[in-house]
């Protein structure tokens, strides 16, 4: 457990923590973190290190680097939790295992338990259920079809309109290596996590919660975050038009007004 976890901070009031998801950055939160630093001491963890560390982590074990890492920063207090998609897993997993450590709860387009079999994109359940050395997964990511599958990916996880127009299927080499093993990486701990037994322990679940889903997300379907907001009793569900996966970079505004919406009105409960 000695994965550094590196922060930025800002603003004052109640503790909020915002976590970005696998493969994204600090910098998706930022419009947000800005904004909702006017009421909030707000947290935006870099958990890169977490995510891709060397020696891999299981998603549980994962939870509990996050749960040191408030406890050793934040001693004492109980914090709000904002998580963007994998993020969001890791804020419903912090929730369920450490209540004491949490406060409330807004889930973005959240991963689901056993994700691979509710993904909708084809490619992605093919590349991420096929256990492939790093070696396989970059001549796969050569083929046409591998090609395909980048520009899918791209797709979801990407906002083009502030990162650029770089095609991410025409990476080569170096670039193409990293992608490779972040990829890799991400599948191992996908089939490597027992989903079954979140499926079971989430039943115990039932803190503050919001769960934010985009209606067309190319990621997971409405079937999926549905099934998923009964399933731990979330009932304040907000559906989402136009925002795609990545909804904190594409309407910030309004993501972040659905953050504070939320706090505010648990605190006057």
């Amino acid at each position: 457990m000695s994965h550094k976890i590196t922060f930025r901070e800002r603003g004052q009031g109640p503790l909020l923590i915002l976590l970005h998801g696998y493969g994204g950055s600090v910098h998706h939160w930022e419009s947000i973190a800005e904004t909702l630093s006017a009421h909030y001491r707000v947290i935006v963890p870099n958990l890169s290190h977490i995510y891709m560390s060397s020696d891999k982590l299981f998603f549980t074990v994962q939870i509990e680097a996050v749960a040191k890492f408030i406890r050793e920063n934040f001693p004492g207090e109980k914090v709000s939790l904002a998580g963007l998609s994998y993020g969001g897993a890791l804020s419903w997993g912090l929730a369920t295992q450490h209540p004491d450590l949490v406060e409330k709860t807004v889930l973005i387009n959240p991963m689901v338990t056993d994700p691979i079999r509710h993904f909708l994109p084809k490619e992605l359940k093919f590349f991420f259920a096929i256990p492939l050395n790093l070696k396989s997964v970059y001549v796969m990511l050569s083929t046409p079809m591998g090609r395909a599958f980048l520009k899918r990916s791209a797709q979801i996880f990407r906002d083009e309109r502030s990162e650029g127009v770089v095609s991410v299927e025409t990476l080569k080499g170096r670039k193409l290596q990293f992608v490779a093993h972040m990829i890799h990486h991400f599948a191992w701990i996908l089939r490597s996590e027992d989903w079954a037994y979140w499926h079971t322990r989430l039943y115990a679940y039932r803190g503050e919660c919001r769960l934010i889903f985009d209606e067309k997300d190319l990621l997971f379907d409405q079937t999926a975050y549905r099934h998923f907001a009964n399933h731990i009793g979330c009932e304040d569900v907000v559906i989402l038009t136009g925002a795609g996966h990545l909804a904190i970079k594409t309407q910030p505004e309004e993501i972040s007004r659905l953050i504070r919406e939320f706090l505010s009105e648990s605190v006057a409960a």
